[in-house]
């Protein structure tokens, strides 16, 4: 359990607490950012448990360069990248061990009912380019809202949200092209 005093320090003042040698403080870090980083690996990789593993690769890789951040309040978005880069380095690896992976892999959230069409939305997600999957991923699957996306992947929030425009009608698209009933698109 983190202390409770860290709670209500700002990330800035935790991040420097943390480049000094509190394991608290890191703790707290990993408490705040952990599922976010779960999330944004996901939308890479399409496989939880390799999410997971990113994710947990992207904060030792932290915990060991925090020396290197350059700005305290840049942290979430540092991280991110580093996250971003693991779940490449996933790929990667993965590419050069195993047979490609199955081309119908899709997006699983228990927290969501399933409909029947659920599964077109889910394909149509996984086609969309990294960079609008990974904002579709982070807003609808985790939740957060434009300001918070933009702060995590260190963009700007009118970025959010051309991206997410953008993307929204790529799937609008590509489940139109697959026969979705055009009525039940909005």
């Amino acid at each position: 359990m983190v202390d409770r005093t860290l709670e209500r320090e700002t990330e800035a003042q935790i991040v420097e607490s943390a480049r000094r040698g509190d394991a608290a403080s890191f703790g707290a870090l990993y408490e705040r950012h952990y599922a976010t980083m779960v999330w944004l690996a996901y939308s890479i990789l399409l496989d939880r448990n390799q999410a997971e593993d990113a994710a947990q690769q992207a904060f030792v890789k932290a915990c060991e360069k925090l020396s290197d951040l350059k700005r305290a309040d840049r942290f979430r978005p540092w991280l991110a990248r580093i996250c971003r880069n693991e779940a490449h380095q996933l790929i990667r690896d993965r590419h050069r061990s195993a047979p490609p992976p199955s081309t119908n892999t899709t997006y699983v959230d228990p927290s969501r009912s399933e409909g029947p069409d659920l599964d077109l939305v889910k394909a149509a997600v996984d086609q969309l380019a990294p960079m609008y999957r990974e904002i579709v991923v982070l807003h609808y699957y985790n939740g957060m809202d434009y300001r918070q996306i933009a702060a995590t992947l260190g963009i700007a929030g009118h970025s959010v949200r051309g991206r997410l425009f953008r993307a929204r009608r790529q799937i609008e698209r590509t489940l139109k092209r697959n026969g979705y009933p055009e009525g039940q698109l909005s």
